[in-house]
């Protein structure tokens, strides 16, 4: 069974990667970095967003609106009130479904009636609000989910531990997970941002709290700190996706 998972799972990947996307061509005169956030615990703001602040940049809050003010693997998440105040602040909030979807497990009709449910719900607390970007949770999406979400924003995101450049694809972009794998390995970190930057790429960091003891989700205040410090030193312009869609002309 698990040799049938396994090959099941390459074979997932191998087509989100291939088909069902939005292809655009990334051809910016400068390099940009977007810090993203999933689940919206609430350290991410409280320390994450503080520290965002104190650089003059902002970032992306995926917010699943039926886990606000519970608890959570990496910390309680933020309430309704605290996503009022992030926008207040000028952050961006952004769609990860309703429930916290699987996009291997759920169908591509569940996904679009808990996006809808979850637009519905972060309105009331934000009358007005649209949601321009998602990030799929957990494992990511089948091709079918793919192909369902995509229309439904700007852009969507995915992971992969990499940057955006060149063709890239709009209905899965690329991000690198600040976590318990990473989060220790500032060469690494440093040598995406640097590579990124020359080749005037998109480079999302992804996280979830931001926290002296993190998660495995994770990272801690003094590593975020030092990629934000980085981030901004190399030149590239540090933007909400939202926002580096909108530059860059993109609709929906």
């Amino acid at each position: 069974m698990g040799v049938i998972h396994r090959a099941r799972n390459k074979w997932r990947r191998y087509a989100i990667e291939h088909w069902g996307g939005q292809h655009f061509l990334l051809d910016a005169p400068h390099a940009y970095v977007s810090f993203t956030f999933d689940d919206f615990p609430r350290t991410a703001y409280t320390v994450g967003g503080r520290i965002l602040r104190e650089h003059g940049v902002r970032g992306t809050y995926f917010v699943s609106s039926a886990l606000l003010g519970g608890p959570s693997p990496s910390g309680a998440i933020a309430t309704a009130a605290e996503v009022a105040q992030v926008v207040e602040d000028g952050h961006e909030i952004g769609c990860h479904t309703r429930e916290h979807l699987d996009g291997t497990r759920a169908t591509p009709e569940a996904f679009e009636r808990s996006i809808r449910a979850n637009n519905d719900a972060l309105a009331e607390v934000i009358p007005g609000m649209e949601l321009d970007v998602f990030a799929f949770p957990l494992e990511g999406p089948t091709l079918q989910v793919k192909r369902a979400v995509g229309p439904h924003f700007r852009a969507s995101r995915g992971g992969g531990q990499t940057f955006n450049a060149g063709r890239i694809d709009l209905h899965l972009l690329k991000s690198f997970f600040l976590d318990y794998k990473t989060r220790d390995d500032m060469d690494a970190i440093k040598r995406v941002i640097d590579e990124s930057a020359a080749r005037r790429g998109w480079l999302i960091f992804s996280t979830h709290d931001v926290d002296p003891t993190p998660s495995a989700y994770g990272c801690t205040p003094a590593t975020f700190e030092r990629v934000v410090a980085l981030a901004c030193q190399s030149g590239a312009r540090v933007l909400p996706m939202g926002h580096v869609c909108a530059e860059l002309g993109i609709a929906r």
